[in-house]
């Protein structure tokens, strides 16, 4: 059943005002995911504003992104993805959020993004080993890739390598292994392959070949898969959608943090090196 839609009041914009903001800032919030890939939120003032400064409204303007008002006057009943917007206390002025890869759903704010979804996409490999009866899931190094270069640690927290940019990569990525859990334990037992194949295609995960290769090597047979070393890519997915905050060209007086503009122009990768015992 589809869900029901947010009608949103337009903000009030004379004669002269483009087509463009009009498109982007009235009607209901969209119930097709790929028209929300991106969210900016603004403040009335700021799309009157929009509406009046030359090429603001055109470079704004994006078939994968949605201009969202603040306040947020919602009419009948609210959309899950905006229901979620609002409780995870994301719906501020001059926010910008990116969709998860894994869950239409779900956002997260742009400068956050690259790590968040990275450590999503680490938990659902460690559920899908789980689900192909893994006893223990271990990450050995944590490797980041930005325009500057390659920064590395391995899991007890040594640094192996760095870059230009030394200090911050090593900053981020010391962050990042901090929020992340190194070492899982299981109990063991049969695979269930119905499971971890039902995890990938909720997830959209299916075309990651590290997780559709341990799929098939655990199916049943006489000589079962019993461990694995692999390098898991865990910002792939993520990069359509960072790339369509990428292409919005937001005025400058509409101001944002100065991490969203570092953090979305570096392309943070992050991969692992992961052991796999069964």
């Amino acid at each position: 059943m589809a869900e029901p839609e947010v009608e949103m009041t337009a903000p009030v914009l004379n004669e002269h005002a483009s087509k463009g903001i009009r498109a982007m800032a009235t009607g209901s919030f969209p119930e097709n995911p790929g028209s929300r890939k991106a969210i900016l939120i603004l403040q009335q003032h700021d799309l009157e504003k929009c509406a009046y400064e030359p090429g603001a409204a055109q470079s704004l303007f994006d078939e994968e992104a949605y201009v969202l008002e603040y306040p947020l006057r919602p009419q009948g009943g609210v959309s899950t993805a905006l229901e979620n917007i609002v409780d995870a206390n994301l719906a501020r002025p001059g926010t910008v959020l990116v969709q998860s890869p894994f869950d239409s759903n779900t956002y997260e704010e742009a400068s956050l993004a690259p790590q968040r979804f990275a450590l999503a996409k680490h938990m659902y490999f460690s559920t899908l080993c789980m689900h192909l009866g893994a006893k223990e899931v271990t990450v050995e190094q944590i490797d980041l890739r930005t325009s500057s270069g390659k920064t590395s640690v391995d899991v007890k927290g040594e640094r192996l390598g760095g870059s230009a940019q030394a200090t911050v990569d090593a900053e981020n990525l010391e962050t990042f292994r901090a929020q992340m859990n190194l070492h899982d334990v299981f109990t063991g037992g049969p695979a269930d392959i119905v499971a971890a194949d039902r995890l990938l295609r909720r997830t959209g995960l299916l075309n990651d070949p590290n997780m559709r290769t341990l799929i098939e090597m655990r199916r049943d047979g006489a000589n079962q898969l019993k461990s694995r070393k692999l390098v898991l890519n865990l910002s792939s997915e993520a990069k359509s959608n960072l790339n369509v905050v990428g292409r919005l060209k937001v005025p400058n007086f509409v101001k944002l943090s100065v991490e969203f503009d570092r953090v979305i122009k570096e392309q943070h990768e992050y991969t692992l090196t992961v052991f796999v015992k069964f």
